[in-house]
C-alpha cells in the first residue's frame, strides 16, 4: 500500500507542478503557441491525478476507503493567527552554531505551540523561507542558516515535519509562510552549494545580472524573469506536496526598490519585444502572474487549502514602492484567499489610524471569495512609542487598551473573518518560556476578548 500511496503523491506533484508552470507560461509575452498548450492544462492535470488515484484504488479497501477524510486540511471560518517567525525560532532551531538536538528542539516546540494555544489562537503562520532559502530540507532551495547554523550546512533533520505533527495534535491551522523575493547577502550566497539553482544563476554573470539584482548588499529575485517566478513556484509545489500544511502564506517583501535598474534588462527585452506597458505596470503584472500560480498551486494540491498574501498596511506604498496590485487581487477571483493587512498602528496616527486604514482595506475588496483579516502587532505595545505617528506617537505608553480596541473594532468590518498577530517573542521568551512583562498590560485586555470573538455575520 505503502508504494502505492507514494506513486500516487508522485504523479499529483508532477501534475500539480505542471499546472503551476504552464500557468507561468501563459503571460501576454510569450509566444501564441505557448498559449495554445496551456488550453487543455487543467484536463490533462485532472486525468494524470485521476489516473494516478485509480491504479491505486484498485486495490484498496474498502476499510481503507472509509479512513480517508471528507477534509484533508485544517482551517477555520475565524481565523485567530499568531505569526512565529524566523526571529521567534532561531535560538530554538540552533545551540553552540549548529542545529540543536532534536530532543531539545522538539520541547522547546512543544511549549511554543502550548503557550500559542494557552492564548486562544487556533492559526500559526509558521516562517519556512525567509531568503529564498529553507527551513526544511529542500531540493530546491538551500538550507537556512537560521536552523542549521551556516549556508554551508545540511539539515540535521526537518524540523517542520515536527511542527506540523504537534501543530496539529493541537488542533492548529498550519500556513507556510513564504517570502518570494528577498534572497540572502551576496557573502552569504557565496557560502550556497553549486548544487543549488540559486547558486548557478549567481555563478552565471549574465543571468546574475537579470536574475539576481542586489540592493544594498541583499540579493533579491527578479520575477520579471520566468525562470525566476517557475523556481518560486516550483519551491512552494514541494512544500505544499510534502507536508500537510493547511495553507500557503506570502509577506509583504515584493519589489525592494523603485530604481528602473533593478529589472532595466528585464525590462528593455519587454520593450523590445513590443511590450507597451510602463514599468511600474509591467511590475504589477510579473507580481500578479507570480501570485496567481501560486494561487493555482496551492488550489491544485487541495481544493481546501488557502492562499492569503500579507502587504504592508500603507497601501500607497503597496502599490506605488512595492509594486503589489493588490486592488486587482482583491477584486477578480482566482489570486488569493485572504488579504491580511500589516495593520501595526493605533488609533491615533496622524497619517495612518487604525481603523482608517482597516475601512481602506475593506472597501478594495469586490468578491466574496476574499476575506479580509487584520494583521496587528505586539511591538509598540512593548516599546510603547511609535516615531512615525506624529502626535500619537505616546499613544502605546499613554493606554494599554489600544489592541483591545483593535481586536474590537474588527468586528464592524463586514468583510473581516479574523486577525493575525506578530509575533510569538512579544507574548513570551521564546528559550526561557517566560512572559513578556513589557506587552503584559496590553495582552490581559485584548487576549481573553479573543477567545470569544467571532466575525461570522448573522
Amino acid at each position: 500500500m505503502k508504494g502505492r500511496e507514494a506513486e500516487v503523491k508522485r504523479i499529483k506533484a508532477a501534475a500539480v507542478l505542471l499546472a503551476a508552470l504552464l500557468s507561468l507560461a501563459a503571460c501576454s509575452s510569450v509566444p501564441a503557441s505557448v498559449t495554445d498548450i496551456t488550453e487543455g492544462t487543467e484536463t490533462e492535470t485532472e486525468a494524470a491525478v485521476t489516473a494516478a488515484e485509480e491504479t491505486a484504488s484498485d486495490e484498496t479497501t474498502e476499510e481503507e476507503t472509509a479512513a480517508e477524510p471528507e477534509n484533508e486540511h485544517l482551517n477555520y471560518d475565524d481565523m485567530k493567527a499568531l505569526w512565529i517567525s524566523q526571529f521567534d525560532m532561531s535560538g530554538i532551531y540552533v545551540n553552540g552554531g549548529k542545529q540543536r538536538s532534536k530532543e531539545d528542539f522538539t520541547k522547546l516546540l512543544c511549549r511554543v505551540l502550548d503557550n500559542t494555544v494557552k492564548n486562544h489562537y487556533n492559526t500559526v503562520i509558521f516562517q519556512v523561507r525567509p531568503y529564498a532559502d529553507s527551513m526544511y530540507p529542500s531540493d530546491i532551495y538551500p538550507p537556512c542558516y537560521i536552523v542549521t547554523g551556516s549556508y554551508a550546512a545540511e539539515h540535521e533533520y526537518d524540523p517542520f515535519e515536527i511542527l506540523v505533527e504537534e501543530a496539529h495534535k493541537r488542533d492548529l491551522s498550519v500556513q507556510a509562510w513564504i517570502n518570494p523575493m528577498r534572497a540572502m547577502k551576496e557573502s552569504e550566497i557565496k557560502l550556497v552549494s553549486d548544487e543549488y539553482t540559486i547558486k548557478q544563476w549567481y555563478n552565471d554573470k549574465e543571468l546574475k545580472r537579470k536574475y539576481l539584482p542586489v540592493v544594498s548588499e541583499r540579493v533579491y529575485l527578479n520575477v520579471g524573469e520566468k525562470d525566476v517566478r517557475d523556481l518560486i513556484v516550483s519551491g512552494a509545489a514541494e512544500l505544499l506536496e510534502r507536508y500537510d500544511v493547511d495553507g500557503l502564506h506570502m509577506d509583504d517583501y515584493f519589489y525592494p526598490t523603485t530604481d528602473t535598474s533593478f529589472d532595466s534588462k528585464t525590462y528593455s527585452e519587454y520593450k523590445a519585444n513590443g511590450g507597451k506597458k510602463n514599468l511600474a505596470a509591467f511590475r504589477k503584472e510579473c507580481l500578479s502572474e507570480l501570485v496567481k500560480a501560486l494561487y493555482d498551486t496551492t488550489k491544485a494540491s487541495g481544493a481546501d487549502r488557502l492562499f492569503g498574501i500579507s502587504p504592508a498596511g500603507n497601501m500607497q506604498t503597496v502599490l506605488n514602492s512595492h509594486f503589489a496590485d493588490v486592488k486587482t487581487w482583491c477584486k477578480e477571483p482566482g489570486y488569493i484567499d485572504y488579504i491580511c493587512p500589516q495593520v501595526y498602528f493605533g488609533f491615533e496616527h496622524k497619517s495612518m489610524a487604525f481603523d482608517e486604514v482597516c475601512d481602506t482595506w475593506q472597501n478594495i475588496i469586490k468578491t466574496d471569495s476574499v476575506k479580509l483579516i487584520i494583521g496587528m502587532s505586539l511591538g509598540k505595545a512593548k516599546s510603547g512609542y511609535d516615531q512615525y505617528a506624529g502626535s500619537g506617537q505616546n499613544e502605546w505608553s499613554e493606554h494599554k487598551d489600544v489592541l483591545l480596541r483593535c481586536l474590537q473594532y474588527t468586528e464592524t468590518l463586514p468583510k473581516c473573518r479574523g486577525v493575525a498577530y506578530f509575533c510569538y517573542q512579544y507574548f513570551y521568551n521564546p528559550l526561557t518560556g517566560a512572559e513578556e512583562s513589557a506587552t503584559n498590560a496590553e495582552r490581559e485586555k485584548f487576549i481573553p476578548y479573543l477567545k470569544t470573538i467571532s466575525w461570522q455575520k448573522t
